[in-house]
C-alpha cells in the first residue's frame, strides 16, 4: 500500500523528510517499522511497575521512545493544525487539563481504574498532540495506566487498527461517542480485549 494513501480516521502522511530510515517505501514497510519500534517501549513500560507520574513530559518521553528510532518529530508536541485534534496552540493547556481531570477521577473514587484508563485513552487520542502516532501512543498511555494499578491490559490488535478494517471503524466509531461524553461503546470495546488475558494469563507485550 502506497504511504499516502489514506486510511479512514487517520492522521494522513504529507511529508516523508522527518521519516528516518530511508529503505521505506510502502506503509506495510512503515508498520512493520514502527511496530518493532514501539515493541521496545512496550516491553519496558508493561514489564516493571514503578511509581506513575503522569506529566506533558511524561506523555512526550512515551510517544517519544515508541517512534525515536523512525520519525525526527517523536516526542514533539505538532505545531500545526491537522485534519483531527485540538488546535495545536491548545495542546499543553488541554493536556494539563486532562492531567488534573485523572488526578480528581482519582481522588473522587466514583470512576474505576478501568474507567479511568478508558478515558484517558479517549481523551489523548481527541488531542492528538503529536504529527502522527496518536492512537497508539494513547493505547500504550492508557495500558501503562492499567498496568500501574495492577490491573488486566486489553490486547490491542494492532494491525487492524492501523489499517482499513471493520475493527478500526466500530473503534473510530467508538472514540467519536466518546466525543460526546458517551464512554459506553469505547468501555465495551476495551472490554472485549480484555477477555483473551484474562483467560489466558497473557497481556501484549
Amino acid at each position: 500500500m502506497p504511504l499516502f494513501e489514506p486510511i479512514y480516521g487517520a492522521t494522513p502522511i504529507e511529508d516523508l523528510s522527518d521519516l528516518i530510515p530511508s529503505h521505506i517505501t510502502t506503509r506495510d514497510e512503515l508498520n512493520e517499522w514502527e511496530s518493532a519500534n514501539i515493541l521496545k517501549a512496550t516491553r519496558k513500560y508493561l514489564t516493571k511497575r514503578t511509581a506513575l507520574d503522569i506529566s506533558v513530559e511524561w506523555l512526550k518521553r512515551i510517544h517519544r521512545e515508541m517512534f525515536d528510532e523512525t520519525w525526527l518529530w517523536a516526542g514533539i508536541l505538532r505545531k500545526k493544525n491537522l485534519n483531527i485534534g485540538a488546535d495545536w496552540h491548545n495542546i499543553i493547556e488541554q493536556l494539563g487539563s486532562l492531567i488534573n481531570d485523572l488526578e480528581f477521577w482519582q481522588q473522587d473514587q466514583q470512576l474505576t481504574l478501568f474507567a479511568r484508563s478508558v478515558r484517558l485513552h479517549h481523551r489523548l487520542a481527541r488531542i492528538h498532540p503529536f504529527i502522527n502516532g496518536n492512537g497508539r501512543h494513547a493505547r500504550l498511555v492508557a495500558d501503562i495506566y492499567l498496568y500501574s494499578g495492577n490491573q488486566p491490559l486489553p490486547i490491542w490488535p494492532d494491525n487492524k487498527l492501523i489499517n482499513e478494517t471493520d475493527i478500526r471503524k466500530k473503534y473510530i466509531a467508538a472514540l467519536q461517542a466518546a466525543d460526546n461524553n458517551d464512554y459506553p461503546p469505547l468501555e465495551l470495546f476495551t472490554k472485549q480485549l480484555l477477555a483473551p488475558s484474562l483467560k489466558q494469563g497473557q497481556h501484549h507485550v
